[in-house]
C-alpha cells in the first residue's frame, strides 16, 4: 500500500514536473485552515557556497555578492544567474557581512563587512556592480569601517548608513561620487537595524540588537530630529536575521505621493506570537490578520529562529517564510495587507513549499522578488554554525506555473505510468540498499546472516539511535540534525530518518522531542522550584519559548499549567 501511495506521487511529480501545474494543490488543513502547495523550481548550485552576502535581481538576472564560504572565510566573488548557469565574478572586496543597495540605474552598491575570516573586524571598503558589464568599480572609501549595517536609499539620493558590530556607530550618508559624509554618532549603537523612511529628506533607525548582542531599549532614531521611544516594541521584537537583504523588500508604500509604509517580521515577547509590525511614518502598530500568523508548523515542528518577509507591491500582498527545523519543508504565508491597511482584517492563506532533492530549508533566508511574483532564494545556512554555507539555489513560485501545451494525452499517461513503475523500482532498490547499509555497519555480511554463523544477533541501526540517546543523551545537544547522528553511526541522514521513520513510526524532530519532554517532566516533578529557562537550556531546547510551543503542542498544557495539575 505504501509502495502504491509513492508511485501515484510519483506520477503526479513526473505530470507537474514535465508539464506544468494550474494551481497550488490542496493539500491538507490543520484546524480549519487550508494548506495550500507551492511549486519549487531547484536551479543549478552556486559555484561557491556562500553566506551573508547581498542578494538582489538587477539587469534582469538574480545577482549574488560577497558573504564567506566553507570555513568562514570571506570571498571576494560574486555571481550572476543567465542561460541556466551561473556566472563567477571576481569582486575587488569579500564584503562579509557586509551591506547593498540597488541604485535607480540597477547598479548595487556594496561596502563594508568583515576583514578577516570567522567574523573578525570590520572594513572601509565601497564599491558598485554594473549588471550591464559584470564588473566592479571601486568607489570613495567610508570614513568609518562597518560590518552588519543597514542601508537605505532614501528619496532625494541619499544613501543612509548606521548600524556596527563590536565598534562604534555612526548615522552616516554616502553620496556617489563625493563618498562618505559623518552626520553624527549614532545615540543608541546598533547592529543591523532597520532604516525606514518617513519623508523625502528622513528616516528612523531602530532595532533592538545592540553592537555587542545585547539588547536594547525600545528607542528610535531620526536621520533629522530627536530619538523617540516606540512603547509597542516593549512587548514585540524584531525577529528577522536582517543581514544581507534589502530595506526595499519591507516597502508596502507609495513614495510618488508621499506615501512611506512598511512591514517588518516581529515576535510577541510573552508567547513568541508572531506578527507583523505596520510602520506609517513614525507610527507603529500591529497589522490586523483575520486569523494568528503561524507560531508552528502544521504537523506541530518547530519553526527555525530567523523568518523572512518580503513584499509584492503589484500585488499588494506581503510573502512570510519560514522553515521547518531539520528538513526539507519551508512554509509561506500570503498576507493580503491591502485590507488591512483600509481598516479591515488582512486574510492569510498558507502554503507548503517542499524543496527538491533533499536540500535542507535553510536558516538563514535571504529572499529575492523576481518578475511575475516569484521568489528566489540563494545560498545562506542550513545550520546554525558558520562553517558550511548552502550553494543551493531555489525559486518559490507565488503563482501558478504555467501548463506547456501541444503534448497529446496519451504521452501524459504513458509518461505517468512509467515514472510510477520506476518510482516502485527506485522504492525497492532504496529499501534494500538501506537494508544491506544497516547489515554492513553491524559487522555482518547478508550471507553469514542467513546461515546463521553468528550466534549474537548484532545492534540494528534503531537500538544503535536509542543507544546514542539513551545512553550518550545526545538529546541534550542544542540544534541535533539528523546529519549528527548519521555522522556519531557512520552513515547517512537518509537511513537515520527511514529508519527511525519505518520503526519507530515518528520523525526525528518528534523522537527528539520524545526524551526532551520526559527529562523535562522528570525535572518539573523532582525539582519545582527550578526555572523553566533553567528546564529548557538542560533538556536541549533552543530556547524557552520553544520549549514552551513543544510543551503545549505535545500535552495540551502549558509547563506551568501541568506543574499545577501534578501538584493538585
Amino acid at each position: 500500500m505504501r509502495l502504491r501511495f509513492l508511485s501515484v506521487t510519483a506520477v503526479l511529480a513526473f505530470s507537474l514536473t514535465c508539464f506544468g501545474g494550474t494551481s497550488p494543490e490542496r493539500v491538507g488543513g490543520v484546524d480549519g485552515v487550508l494548506v495550500n502547495e507551492m511549486a519549487v523550481e531547484r536551479l543549478p548550485d552556486l559555484n561557491v557556497p556562500r553566506s551573508a552576502h547581498v542578494a538582489a535581481c538587477v539587469g534582469g538576472e538574480l545577482t549574488v555578492i560577497g558573504g564567506h564560504t566553507t570555513g568562514f572565510v570571506p570571498t571576494a566573488t560574486a555571481e550572476y544567474y543567465r542561460d541556466g548557469a551561473w556566472h563567477l565574478v571576481e569582486a575587488i572586496f569579500p564584503h562579509d557581512y557586509g551591506f547593498g543597495v540597488v541604485l535607480p540605474t540597477e547598479e548595487v552598491l556594496v561596502g563594508g563587512g568583515c576583514a578577516e575570516a570567522f567574523g573578525i573586524g570590520q572594513t572601509f571598503g565601497v564599491e558598485r556592480y554594473d549588471p550591464c558589464t559584470h564588473g566592479f568599480s571601486p568607489l570613495p572609501i567610508m570614513e568609518q569601517r562597518r560590518t552588519r549595517s543597514g542601508a537605505a536609499l532614501l528619496s532625494d539620493g541619499t544613501i543612509l548608513i548606521s548600524g556596527n558590530w563590536y565598534y562604534p556607530d555612526y548615522i552616516s550618508t554616502y553620496s556617489i561620487p563625493s563618498g562618505h559624509a559623518t552626520v553624527r554618532r549614532a545615540e543608541i549603537q546598533r547592529v543591523a537595524p532597520y532604516i525606514l523612511q518617513t519623508a523625502a529628506d528622513n528616516a528612523i533607525i531602530f532595532g533592538m540588537t545592540g553592537s555587542r548582542d545585547e539588547v536594547l531599549e525600545p528607542v528610535a532614531e531620526r536621520l533629522k530630529g530627536d530619538p523617540f521611544e516606540v512603547p509597542l516594541l516593549r512587548e514585540w521584537e524584531d525577529w528577522a536575521l536582517f543581514d544581507g537583504q534589502q530595506m526595499s523588500q519591507y516597502f508596502i508604500g507609495d513614495e510618488t505621493v508621499g506615501g512611506y509604509a512598511w512591514l517588518l517580521p516581529v515576535r510577541r515577547k510573552a508567547d513568541g506570537q508572531p506578527g507583523l509590525l505596520k510602520v506609517v511614518g513614525e507610527d507603529f502598530s500591529v497589522l490586523e490578520t483575520e486569523r494568528p500568523l503561524p507560531a508552528d508548523a502544521p504537523d506541530g515542528r518547530e519553526m527555525f529562529r530567523y523568518p523572512a518577509l518580503v513584499a509584492d507591491r503589484e500585488r499588494a500582498c506581503a510573502w512570510l517564510i519560514q522553515s521547518v527545523e531539520g528538513s526539507s519543508r519551508m512554509y509561506v504565508t500570503r498576507v493580503d495587507y491591502r485590507v488591512a491597511l483600509r481598516g479591515g482584517k488582512a486574510p492569510l492563506t498558507l502554503y507548503r513549499a517542499d524543496l527538491p532533492d533533499g536540500m535542507l530549508a535553510p536558516v538563514q533566508i535571504c529572499p529575492v522578488l523576481l518578475p511575475g511574483g516569484r521568489i528566489a532564494i540563494v545560498g545562506g545556512r542550513t545550520g546554525l554554525d558558520e562553517y558550511h554555507p548552502s550553494a543551493a539555489a531555489f525559486i518559490l513560485h507565488t503563482e501558478p506555473m504555467p501548463r506547456k501545451a501541444g503534448f497529446p494525452w496519451w504521452i501524459v499517461v504513458a509518461g505517468a505510468l512509467l515514472a510510477g513503475g520506476v518510482a516502485y523500482m527506485l522504492r525497492r532498490r532504496s529499501l534494500d540498499s538501506a537494508r544491506d547499509d544497516e547489515t554492513r555497519h553491524s559487522g555482518l555480511d547478508p550471507e553469514s546472516r542467513d546461515a546463521g554463523s553468528q550466534s549474537v544477533e548484532p545492534p540494528t541501526l534503531l537500538s544503535r539511535i536509542v543507544s546514542l540517546m539513551e545512553k550518550d543523551e545526545l538529546w541534550r545537544q542544542k540544534g541535533l540534525k539528523v546529519s549528527d547522528l548519521a555522522t556519531r553511526l557512520g552513515t547517512n541522514a537518509t537511513y537515520i530518518s527511514a529508519c527511525i521513520n519505518g520503526q519507530a513510526g515518528k520523525s526525528f524532530p518528534e523522537l527528539l522531542n520524545d526524551y526532551r519532554l520526559r527529562q523535562a517532566q522528570k525535572l518539573m516533578a523532582e525539582q519545582p522550584d527550578m526555572l523553566l529557562t533553567d528546564i529548557a537550556d538542560e533538556c536541549g531546547f533552543s530556547n524557552e519559548q520553544s520549549f514552551f510551543r513543544t510543551f503545549k503542542a505535545r500535552t495540551g498544557l502549558t509547563p506551568q499549567e501541568w506543574k499545577a495539575s501534578k501538584a493538585a
